[in-house]
This record gives C-alpha cells, structure tokens and sequence, in this order.
C-alpha cells in the first residue's frame, strides 16, 4: 500500500523574514502569509480557521496577489543550478459567503528562473504576471495569467534587481529596482518585447528595496537601504525630491502608497513605522515595532493596515495613530529546538527557540506565556509528571525551573554541566554547548540530565534545593536523548559517540551501566517500545532500528529516510501503536510500529524537523522545525489496523 499525505490541521508560524510576504485579501478578510514552504491563509477574525496551499519543494521567497484579489503568485528557491517553480493560485473562492468556499486551486506553474524567483507583480488588471530572478538569474520574465506562458523577457539589471511594480492605470509598464538602478520598463505584447528607460536620480545612488506608486501613476516612490525614499516623476524619469531629513534606521524594508490620505507608509530595518507626506516630510512621531518591518498590508478604506516583521509578528496599526499598533499575532523566527506537553494534559504545550520559552493554547494556537533569558539559547525543554515547573536546559550549562502559570524563575542548578562540548568521534564541532537533554523521572523527586560534555548526572530535585546523586561518565560525546522506564528504575541514554547506555537508577548498585548498543551512528534519538522490551532509535545513518532490551541486539531496521538524518521519534501509548519520525529530509512520517511500515507522510516544513510529539490524547501530532515553524496534525486512525 502507498504512503498517503498526512493532513495538516493548522500551523504556528510567519516567515516575517520574506519581504513584502504579509497580504490583505481586498475582502479585508482574510490575510494570506508564507510559512516555510506553505502558503497559509487565515482569516482575520478566527485564528484556527487556516488553508493551506501546499505545492512549493523548498521555503517560499516572494508572494503578491493582483488587484481584484481573485489570484495568488508566490515564488521559491530552489539548490544551486536547479529550476526554482513561481506558482499562480486561484483564490477567487475567499470572495465567497459561508462556510463552503471553493477551495483555492493551483493554476500554473511556471518553470524559467534559475535557482530563486526574487520578486513577484500582478498587472493592473492581472492579466500579466512579472518575475524576477535572484542574483543567479537576475532575468525579468513576463507572462501571461491565462495560459500560463512566458510572453517575453530581458535581463533586469546590470547588477541585482530586488524588487517590481506595475503602475495603477496602464498594462503596458512597470517599474523594477534594485542595487544601483531604478529602471521603468515599457511592455508590448503584441511584438513581444520589454524596454528599459533608466530612472536618472543625479550623484544620488542608492540600493532599492521597495517600490510604491502614487494612485494617478504620477509618481514613484523607492525606499532604499540608506533609509530615505526618493520620489521620481514617472514621466520624465528624474528624481523630485528626497527624504526625510532625518533617515530610517537601517533602511527602508517596506513601503505602501494610501489613496486615502495621499500619504506614504514606511516601515525600516530597526522596526520604524513612518508617515510620509507628499513631499517626504515626517508626520508625526516614528512607533517602533520588534523586529525590522518586512511587509505593510493596507485594508480597502485605507484607514488601517497590518505590518509584518522579521521577527515574526504581526501587528494591526491605525493608519492615522501609528502608536496604538497592536500586536495581533507572533510566533518563533528561529529554529525550534524542543517541544514538550504536560503529562495527560493536550491543550497546552511548550516550545523552546533561541533564547525564549514559550507556552501555546492548542485549541486557539495562541502564545499564553513567554519567558526570556538574553544572549543564551535554551536546548530543552520538560514538564514534570505533576505539571509544577518548565524544567529547560541552557547553553551556559544550567538547568533553570520556570513556574507553568507565571513564568517565574523558581531556582537554577549552576555548572549541571559544563559550558563546551566533547565534540564528536570524527572530530567535527558540536553546534550545542550546556545542557542537552533532560528527563525527569515518573515520581518527580529526581531529574536525569545529559550535557554536551557527555555526562548523564541524576540530581535530586524540589523548590527548596537540588542536590547532585550522581554523575555518570562513560559517552565519549553529547547526550541528544534521555529517556526513563515507567517504574523509575532505569535509563537510557543516547550519544553522538555511537552508543546508547542503559543506567541503572534503583536497587543494590544503582546509577551504573546495566547495558549498552553501539552502532557506526550519530545517535540522535532512542525511546521505549510498548512494555519497554523494545528500544527504538534513529540517528544520521538514515536508518530506524528496533533493539531488543535485554541482549542488546538489532532485531528490525527500517530505512527512515532516503537521503538524510532521521532526528527526532515518538511513540503513542494505545494498544496499537504507532510512531512518528522527522528528519532533515523536512518530512514527518507516521508509522505502523508492530508493522514497522510507513503508511502517512506529511509536507510542510522548509527546514528540518527537529522535534515531534504525539499529543497525550493522541488526537494530534505536533512538530516543529528548524524554519521556526510549529505545525499540528491529524493524527491519522487507520495506521494501529493497517489500513
């Protein structure tokens, strides 16, 4: 039987990264975002209701949508020397009432540009689509919506083009900028040809990022990266005026004409927002925002707009009181490195991310707790059995305690292990310091600890103090996972030096070696079979390997991936079990696991899956990604039969 697709519930996540990414539907309904390699759509109002446009192999690069709001382009990259696809959508179905809304429907691909799709731009009437090429491809491509094909093109600029515009009023023109050149096209169809007229702006030379039009198409307006915007007359081609005096920080990210009020909207590096007038003159006071303004969405009325960062916020703004900005949506813009549930409990779950911890609502998917430690990243994350602490693991080798409900600190174990790691058996560097792995154990009186130094140690944990049992060293490299049998009385832990170690934690001898495997791996991470007569591993060998307890000896080895890592397992607790794999092959595979057969396979990340969960009432599936995406699955019912 064939691998099915797993279907994607919702997702956690905004690549604010992506310039100009962040879209209003014309409805002012719907707001349309890329998240790694996904196309989400979201209404406005309810933050559950999500469609998914799944059809780009790599992390999606640009995005527009034509004037009508009736069709989406989005554009990607791909590996050097390939063919990066720009894909044309028909969304014609978010203009519809109620609940059964044509679902939008891939139109075209379109298949020219080398290596990435750059910039993206609908026509007035959308019946023209412009794509530009990055910097391997640096080609201006028109085409044409109907039929999908390339009517015409020509190199777009002597060094890179960034970014592309049509005017308001005319088929028949567009503007593209970018490093030292702003440029005004004239476009012919009938004899299939593209011209260039240089924009002549004097000594003044500037790196365009983006591009407005005043509504008349009287005038273009070009933000740039030494943060002033310069104002061209479109007929003669020659630079007005520009400003403001006093300069954006870290230049000018996004820009956005409003019809309404004849003024400009500015959004910088530092996370400025600006009004401009007319003549580039400052109103009023600049609002900062977090994180650098990539995208600014203006509603129909021109009376409000959303503005995207790259931090991964997104914020709803007055246009006419840029201070009441509010902060309407935010997610990870790093990679995730942990997520963990509390035991028996799946509405809430944590995820960890550079040097933040936060807590989401799985029903409404919004960030209820965040908790922040500056200039430290945090490696791991756990709950204790009794749900009283976020128990996480840092760089600097300490183990902090953060309470559930207010996130305050609760007490820190200092030096649990030591800052920099043993680096591995070839020699290479390891990218983790500190702390890697934690487990606590079933009773909650002790915490099992792995570092990148290689010691598992065993502390005796409660508010009032933490006391050190035991350290165990016998991995020659860093401990990626933990794990500790139902009754306490054992431990298994896995190494990037090729072994897993079973650790004794009870009876006459405890806290010694009681078994160990070893393997020509990168062990990233192993757990417990049902009945724990089983062990369950993964690691950069591509391979899934079931491992019988007591002689230590393979017994069942699956190919997890066909081309790279297999990083993270979980197994569910029903009668009939399945797991669930991710890996750098950016995949999350769902698996029969008496069977040993993969039956679902779900696409979404744009980056490596570097953790996955089975919620604990195993209606959902939860991974994250290296992209900073969280994505929530369906847990499929028919893997425990066979299907």
């Amino acid at each position: 039987m064939g691998t099915r697709n797993l279907t994607l519930q919702s997702a956690i996540g905004f690549s604010g990264i992506v310039p100009h990414s962040l879209i209003l539907h014309p409805s002012d309904k719907y707001i349309i975002y890329p998240l790694g390699s996904t196309v989400v759509i979201r209404s406005v109002e309810d933050q559950t209701d999500q469609t998914f446009l799944q059809a780009h192999s790599q992390r999606v690069t640009c995005m527009t949508m034509s004037n009508c709001g009736k069709f989406l382009a989005s554009g990607q990259i791909a590996h050097l020397g390939y063919v990066a696809d720009a894909i044309i959508w028909d969304i014609s179905g978010l203009w519809s009432e109620g609940c059964a809304r044509p679902e939008p429907t891939l139109l075209h691909r379109l298949s020219l540009h080398k290596v990435q799709v750059q910039a993206l731009a609908f026509s007035m009437s959308a019946m023209y689509l412009a794509t530009i090429g990055g910097q391997d491809d640096n080609n201006l491509v028109i085409w044409n919506v109907a039929d999908g094909m390339a009517i015409c093109g020509s190199p777009a600029s002597h060094d890179v083009a960034t970014t592309c515009t049509w005017l308001n009023t005319t088929e028949a023109a567009l503007v593209t900028g970018g490093v030292n050149q702003l440029r005004v096209w004239d476009f012919d169809p009938e004899h299939r040809k593209v011209r260039p007229t240089e924009c002549t702006t004097g000594k003044e030379k500037r790196a365009y990022n983006c591009i407005a039009i005043s509504q008349d198409d009287k005038a273009i307006f070009a933000g740039t990266d030494s943060g002033d915007v310069l104002k061209i007359d479109t007929q003669s081609k020659r630079l007005l005026i520009n400003g403001p005096k006093k300069r954006l920080e870290k230049g000018v990210k996004s820009l956005v004409y409003n019809c309404a009020t004849g003024q400009v909207i500015a959004g910088s590096g530092s996370g400025q927002l600006v009004t401009l007038s007319d003549s580039l003159e400052r109103l009023g006071c600049a609002h900062v925002l977090e994180g650098a303004v990539t995208s600014i969405a203006l509603d129909q009325p021109g009376e409000f707009f959303f503005a995207g960062t790259a931090h991964s916020n997104m914020y709803l703004v007055p246009a006419d009181n840029l201070g009441a900005a509010e902060l309407k949506c935010t997610s990870h813009h790093d990679k995730i490195n942990d997520i963990a549930f509390p035991k028996g409990y799946a509405s809430l779950f944590a995820t960890c991310s550079a040097s933040e911890i936060r807590v989401w609502h799985s029903g409404t998917m919004n960030e209820l707790i965040r908790i922040q430690v500056p200039n430290l990243e945090c490696n791991c994350i756990v709950f204790p059995s009794d749900g009283t602490a976020i128990l996480s693991g840092w760089s600097d080798g300490k183990i902090r305690s953060f309470g559930p409900q207010s996130g305050c600190l609760q007490y820190v174990i200092n030096d649990a292990h030591r800052l920099t790691g043993v680096g591995n058996s070839s020699g290479g560097v390891v990218p983790q310091n500190g702390v890697t792995s934690l487990c606590p154990t079933n009773d909650t009186r002790k915490l099992i600890s792995g570092g990148a130094d290689g010691k598992v140690r065993v502390w005796a944990v409660s508010k009032g103090q933490q006391v050190m049992l035991a350290s165990m060293q016998e991995h020659k490299g860093p401990i990626s996972s933990l794990v500790v049998t139902e009754d306490d009385s054992m431990c298994v832990s896995a190494s990037a030096d090729g072994s897993c170690i079973v650790w004794q934690l009870t009876g006459m001898m405890p806290f010694v070696r009681a078994n160990a495997l070893f393997a020509a791996n990168f062990f990233k991470a192993a757990l417990y079979g049902p009945n724990e007569c089983q062990l369950l591993t993964c690691g950069t060998d591509r391979k899934i390997t079931y491992w019988d307890v007591t002689t230590m000896q393979a017994i069942r080895i699956l190919d997890g991936s066909d081309v790279a890592e297999v990083n993270t397992l979980a197994i569910s607790k029903s009668d009939e079990p399945l797991f669930v794999s991710g890996g750098a092959d950016k995949k999350v595979c769902v698996w029969n696991y008496n069977e040993g057969a993969m039956h679902y396979e779900g696409t979404a990340h744009s980056g490596a899956v570097k953790k996955v969960m089975v919620a604990p009432d195993e209606k959902t599936i939860v991974s994250v990604g290296s992209e900073g995406a969280i994505c929530i699955w369906t847990t499929p019912q028919d893997v425990a039969t066979g299907a």
